[in-house]
């Protein structure tokens, strides 16, 4: 079952049965009002009710669940989510008329169970199929980020991976933790976030023909294992490292690359004359050397972790 712990919906100003204007945020233009309520803590939530537009969009995260914060936003736990909304007094949405909403943005997540967090994100960087179409990069707080290296943002995917256990200990979200019983129950948790910033993304990733909230939620593919397969490279050989003269040369490149690929193909690329020359053919030897050079550990864990991901 898909999972999100992000989702911004659009939908028709029929689906407000009513709302409290004094707790929104009211601004007028062509003589049309149009009124938003906006909190981060102790979740995302933003309402924008628009008679300009005749719609109202709402954007909220999976934390809205509170204790069931580890449910994530769901099929099964959407129904929950706009109850809660109700509750608040805020506004009383139509929740039949919210199921046919258009989803304009979205996170898909899936949180997996991992013992090492690091190996995993060392094999991943150490995998990429072409560095060059995906950009991967760890930022300070140790997440790694891997984007599709294009120009036009309707194509550009995102995917983070990061230890939610950590992120959830952090002081900014003690009081959630504490208030809904959540302590300890995110630790050795390794979280997978592929962000979707449009419609054609959203159809493209989930394969719908539209972006409805019922049909995005009740989508049957993988959009993370879809994503990590064109970005991981790990079917490669291991044969016995040979101690021959090309060998040599391939480990001293490696060498003088600091046995980092992306330095690797970077180098090899500006080797390369012919455009027809497949740069994977070219990297593979200087893959197998690394292969074997790498800690086992690393490819059985990730075979794990796929199969996680799968389930």
């Amino acid at each position: 079952m898909i999972t999100f712990d992000k989702i911004k919906l659009v939908a028709d100003i029929t689906a407000v049965e009513r709302f409290d204007e004094t707790r929104f945020e009211k601004t007028e233009k062509d003589g049309k009002y149009s009124y938003k309520y906006y909190q981060e803590i102790p979740y995302l939530l933003v309402i924008k009710v628009d008679y300009q537009e005749k719609e109202v969009v709402i954007e909220f995260t999976g934390k809205i669940l509170g204790a069931d914060y580890p449910k994530l936003i769901s099929l099964d736990s959407i129904h929950q989510c706009f109850q809660i909304i109700n509750s608040m007094g805020l506004i009383t949405l139509d929740i039949d008329s919210m199921m046919d909403a258009d989803v304009v943005k979205c996170d898909v997540t899936k949180d997996i169970k991992c013992g090492d967090i690091q190996i995993l994100t060392d094999y991943i960087s150490n995998h990429i199929s072409s560095y060059r179409r995906y950009v991967c990069r760890k930022l300070r707080n140790n997440n790694l980020v891997i984007e599709k290296n294009v120009v036009t943002r309707k194509t550009k995917k995102r995917m983070t991976i990061y230890d939610k256990g950590k992120e959830m200990r952090k002081a900014e979200n003690r009081r959630f933790v504490e208030t809904n019983g959540l302590q300890g129950v995110f630790d050795g948790t390794c979280r997978f976030e592929l962000n979707l910033n449009n419609m054609e993304q959203i159809r493209n990733a989930l394969e719908t023909n539209n972006t409805k909230l019922r049909t995005v939620l009740s989508s049957k593919v993988n959009p993370i294992v879809n994503f990590l397969d064109e970005v991981i490279d790990s079917d490669i050989d291991t044969p016995e490292i040979s101690t021959d003269k090309k060998t040599y040369l391939n480990m001293l490149v490696l060498k003088d690359c600091d046995y980092d690929l992306e330095k690797v193909e970077a180098k090899m690329r500006q080797f390369i004359s012919s455009r027809g020359t497949s740069i994977r053919n070219v990297m593979k030897p200087y893959r197998q050397l690394m292969e074997q050079m790498n800690d086992p550990e690393q490819k059985e864990q990730w075979s794990d972790i796929r199969r996680q991901l799968i389930s």
